[in-house]
């Protein structure tokens, strides 16, 4: 009886600390004073895809995996033979597909502006003979931790984002390039740069391969 006594006082004390605990969090979080981030959470607003899209299959700009292989930089990618970038002489960026979970403007804006850097620097005017056309789909993200593992800062999450590319011939749309890569980090916005960087740093690098 008296064991059971003091496991039922150890239970409820428990209990106790618990809401306790989260009540001082709650309120910190209600009486802090505003970020940085709070001043731009207009321009970093999200929101979930509604149910309908949700069920939805995403939209995939590559189905077929087979013919592409890892690479140091990028998770997934595959060349057609003889194809590289110095053979184009002009690159027609499409909108940014998203076909994630999140609506996200912000991404899709900042991973477009991404693909202008780099493919604006790949153009090659003056000997380029394909007109390409580049394609990119965001086909999965998460752009905020789980509520738990933010009030408890041991349980271990992330954040991450993932994308797909493809570069077509824009007359004939034959696929020239795949490509697919992602981020995962403790930090939204470092795992939408970090990815964009990558994949920056594997272009770069195998223009300089093609070229020696």
């Amino acid at each position: 009886m008296n064991k059971r006594r003091h496991y039922l006082r150890v239970t409820l004390l428990k209990t106790v600390l618990s809401v306790l605990i989260l009540s001082c969090v709650c309120g910190c979080m209600f009486f802090r004073q505003p970020k940085r981030q709070d001043v731009n959470k207009a321009f970093n607003e999200f929101k979930k895809q509604d149910r309908a899209a949700l069920d939805e299959a995403p939209q995939l700009l590559i189905a077929d995996y087979r013919d592409m292989k890892e690479d140091d930089l990028v998770a997934w990618v595959w060349w057609m033979p003889g194809f590289e970038l110095g053979l184009c002489r002009s690159f027609a960026i499409d909108p940014v597909i998203n076909s994630s979970p999140f609506s996200y403007p912000w991404a899709e804006a900042k991973v477009a502006q991404g693909l202008q850097k780099i493919f604006n620097a790949s153009v090659n005017k003056g000997q380029g003979s394909i007109n390409a056309e580049v394609q990119c789909a965001l086909v999965d993200m998460r752009p905020r931790k789980k509520l738990t593992s933010r009030l408890l800062p041991f349980e271990e999450d992330f954040v991450y984002i993932e994308m797909q590319l493809v570069i077509l011939d824009k007359n004939s749309k034959e696929i020239l390039c795949k490509l697919i890569h992602g981020k995962r980090t403790e930090d939204f916005k470092t795992a939408v740069d970090g990815m964009m960087k990558d994949v920056e740093q594997y272009f770069a690098k195998s223009k300089l391969q093609k070229q020696q």
